[in-house]
């Protein structure tokens, strides 16, 4: 027995999809199809998903890779990071 899945997509995004998937010979159902098959497949997606973090998280990331290569930390206990805060929850320098 066949399923239904709906989508809310934009207009402009069916347009596109819909004119790149007809000169691959495939309908947008048959594409989702094809796409469901492999995430079963593959157990997973298909292929690589990324994201590019925000300013402020790459800089967090790169903090703490530099404190993993290092292999120190700001603080030595929880007291002392708890000292090192001022009451806006921002590290005092």
């Amino acid at each position: 027995m066949d399923t239904r899945i709906n989508t809310r997509i934009s207009e402009e995004l069916k347009s596109d999809v819909t004119h790149v998937l007809t000169g691959c010979g495939l309908t947008v159902s048959a594409a989702i199809r094809l796409f469901l098959e492999k995430v079963v497949q593959t157990q997973g997606l298909p292929f690589e998903v990324t994201r590019r973090p925000s300013p402020k998280t790459a800089a967090a990331l790169r903090e703490t890779q530099d404190i993993l290569n290092s292999r120190s930390a700001r603080f030595d206990s929880m007291d002392a990071m708890l000292k090192g805060l001022n009451g806006n929850g921002e590290q005092e320098k």
